[in-house]
Order: structure tokens, then C-alpha cells, then sequence
């Protein structure tokens, strides 16, 4: 038996049945009736992604309210606990977490471990410390420290959150007179401004046991990046890597990095910079990759990374899964027109018409395209799955769909 189980979901089961998000999480799949004892705590949004038998169900008001859930938590674990593990997969869940096990005596990862997962400068300090190349950073103290790093750094910089995800609140800063006006328009307390780095960025994703050893490793190339999907509109999307001397050297780099912050028994999503000459840690998450990545792994690979992560959480025996390194896939996500609210009035299925796009996401004509900052796995203005070819392949028929998709909409009134 695994024993008690306290499972913290925010994220909702889909009710249209052409949408795949949040489906290989769904707890159904992951945890056992026979052997598990789980006890759900959500919020109103992730009560659909609860089993709708679930005998222990308890729904709270705002998982940002962290006296509110206390207060909730409190007489839960005094009524059902106590508690071998705490689940939550979201990334913004992963503190509340590390607090709930730390507040009752909860085995796992506990605020300390998790800040070398959430805050920025912390793991960048850490891996500077085990001499990890990482770009050259600073806290936001004050307006004239900030200033001060930028001119060190040179322009371009980067001004983010220190606990963010999704590159929301992310800042690219072209000169001197921008960042004054950042400066003087905002609190940049709670953010850092660091280098900015030239070169392609990766993607290396993968679960690690009890003692830090991979149980799998996948490596991918992103097609644009984060930042500019959320600034630019510009499609997003990321292409698995078959080149063998690309993979081994990102994912040696990344088991480097996942080793020196001490990752456990965990999923993890590690970014990095190639810059022609070198690797650079951009950032790493402890949890499944977000967007269409899980979703394309497990189609490619037949692997689920959240049953792998649960699995070596709570003991169970695994064998690791062997994938094909040299089967490749990939997704691509447009993101939808500015700005938000539009009514969909047309647009261009391609399944059937691009060679390895196996599945897609279009909206129909009338559906409401609406903003969730932050959200890559929603419908978006389209969603497009790919495999079956090699990573040349791939690349093409991911091209070819930004090249041939079309959508035209008007502003919702």
C-alpha cells in the first residue's frame, strides 16, 4: 500500500472532447483504488479534474490565499491525516506543497529544497557555486542597482520574476531609456534583470529517482521561444532531438545541473542556451514539462511522464522506459489574435493535408478565443501534434504548417 495520499489539483478536466490538456494527469490513470488512500483539495476550477466519485473532496476558495488553505488543511489533516505524500503537479502548487509538508512533518521536497526549483536566484547561485555557466544576473534592489547591473551586462537585458512561470512578467529591455521607464513605472522588487544570451534554446525533460539517477531523458529544440509568443504573437512549438552527440551533450549538461541542485525523486524541466560555443542554464522547473510537450513524449515515446513521477514518488517499483532515440516528433501552438476576446470566423484544418501532423486544434467558426495568461495547453488559435518522420522530417512539417495555417476573427464584443 502507498498510504495517504494528499493531492493538490488546480487544473480542470477538459469537457470537449477534441481537447487533450491535463488528460495524462487525470488521477484515474495514475493512482490505484486498491492501494492508494487519496484525499483531493482544489480549488473551484480543478474540482472537474477530480474523479467525480472521489470520497474525500475538499474545494478551496484561492490557492493564493495561503492562511485560507492553511486554515482549510488544518482540520483536514487533523480529520483524515496523517499524511505519507503531497502531490501537485501545477508549478505554482509546487510551494504550497513544499509548506504543507514542512508544516506537517510530511516526507518530500521542503521549502529550502524547493526555492532551488522556484526562485531564480537561488538556483542560478547554486549552480554558479558548482561552477555551472549561467547568465550573469542580479536581484532588483533599487532603481540605481538596476541601472547599475544593466550597464555592467550590457543591452539588451532580461528583467523577469524571481518565482514566475510561462514567461509571464518577463521583460526584454533594448535600452537605457526603457529600463528607466520600467523603473519608474513599476515595483521590480520580487524580479531580477540579468544577461541576455544569444543562441537557440533547448529543452531537456525527464523524471530522477530516489537517488538523482534519470529514469528518462528527452532533449528538444524549440521552434521561437517563450518570450516571444507571450510579446511577439509569434507561434511557439519545440521538435525532439535523434542527433545523438546533440542529446548526450544537453542532457550530461542537464544531469550536471539537476546533480548539483540536489532534484529527487522528481520530473524536471531543464532550458539551456547553445550559443555555438557553449551551454548555458537558462532555467529548470521540478515537474512535467508544460504545453504539448508530455503529450508528444508519450505519443512518440509511450511514456507519461506524470505516471512516472507518481510512480517513483510513492515507491512503487519501475522499470525505466527505453525509447527509440531515433523517433522524433513535435507540437507547434499559434497563439490567438490581439488582442483577446476575438470571435473565430474562420480557419484552416491541415490534418490530413501536412505530412506527420497526426493531430491538430482548430477552432470553429463562432468559438471564442479568450485570454489565459500563462497557458500554452488551451485552445489558442490552433494546436498542432506531429510525428512518425525524423527530426528533419519534423522540422518540415512544422514548417509547413506555419507557413499554410490561416485564421481570421474579429474582436469579441
Amino acid at each position: 500500500m502507498s498510504g495517504s495520499i494528499l493531492f493538490l489539483n488546480r487544473w480542470p478536466r477538459p469537457d470537449d472532447e477534441r481537447r487533450w490538456e491535463n488528460r495524462l494527469a487525470a488521477p484515474e490513470g495514475l493512482f490505484r483504488r486498491e492501494a492508494d488512500r487519496v484525499t483531493y483539495v482544489c480549488d473551484a476550477g480543478g474540482r472537474s479534474g477530480v474523479p467525480a466519485d472521489a470520497e474525500r473532496v475538499h474545494v478551496v476558495p484561492d490557492f493564493d490565499d495561503l492562511d485560507g488553505v492553511l486554515r482549510i488543511l488544518d482540520e483536514v489533516v487533523r480529520d483524515e491525516g496523517p499524511f505519507e505524500h503531497v502531490i501537485g503537479f501545477s508549478e505554482l502548487l509546487l510551494d504550497l506543497a513544499a509548506t504543507l509538508r514542512e508544516r506537517y512533518g510530511i516526507p518530500g521536497a521542503g521549502p529550502e529544497e524547493t526555492a532551488r526549483f522556484r526562485d531564480k536566484t537561488v538556483m542560478k547561485e547554486t549552480l554558479a557555486r558548482a561552477g555551472v555557466r549561467v547568465p550573469r544576473w542580479a536581484s532588483c534592489v533599487s532603481p540605481d542597482q538596476v541601472r547599475s547591473a544593466a550597464r555592467e551586462f550590457g543591452y539588451p537585458v532580461i528583467v523577469k520574476p524571481v518565482r514566475g512561470a510561462s514567461s509571464q512578467g518577463v521583460r526584454e529591455i533594448a535600452s537605457e531609456g526603457e529600463l528607466a521607464a520600467l523603473c519608474e513605472e513599476h515595483d521590480l522588487r520580487g524580479h531580477e534583470i540579468e544577461e541576455f544570451v544569444r543562441g537557440e534554446i533547448l529543452h531537456v525533460d525527464g523524471v530522477v529517482d530516489a537517488s538523482g539517477k534519470p529514469l528518462f531523458l528527452c532533449t528538444s529544440r524549440y521552434v521561437s521561444t517563450c518570450l516571444d509568443f507571450e510579446l511577439l504573437g509569434e507561434p511557439l512549438g519545440s521538435v525532439l532531438q535523434t542527433d545523438p552527440s546533440v542529446r548526450a551533450r544537453c542532457e550530461d549538461f542537464a544531469l550536471r545541473c539537476l546533480d548539483a541542485l540536489g532534484l529527487r525523486s522528481s520530473a524536471f524541466h531543464l532550458e539551456l542556451f547553445d550559443t555555438g560555443t557553449e551551454l548555458v542554464f537558462l532555467e529548470v522547473g521540478a515537474r512535467v514539462p508544460g504545453a504539448d510537450v508530455p503529450y508528444v513524449i508519450h505519443d512518440v515515446h509511450g511514456v507519461n511522464l506524470f505516471r512516472l513521477w507518481v510512480d517513483v514518488l510513492l515507491g512503487r517499483p519501475v522499470d525505466p522506459p527505453v525509447a527509440d532515440p531515433a523517433l522524433s516528433g513535435g507540437w507547434l501552438t499559434v497563439p490567438g489574435p490581439r488582442p483577446l476576446p476575438q470571435r473565430v470566423l474562420s480557419a484552416t484544418p491541415l490534418l490530413g493535408e501536412v505530412p506527420f501532423l497526426y493531430r491538430e486544434l482548430v477552432p470553429e467558426p463562432g468559438e471564442l478565443l479568450v485570454s489565459r495568461p500563462g497557458s500554452y495547453a488551451i485552445l489558442q488559435a490552433g494546436r498542432f501534434l506531429f510525428r512518425g518522420g525524423t527530426q528533419a522530417e519534423i522540422e518540415e512539417a512544422v514548417r509547413q504548417v506555419r507557413a499554410r495555417y490561416r485564421l481570421t476573427a474579429e474582436p469579441a464584443s
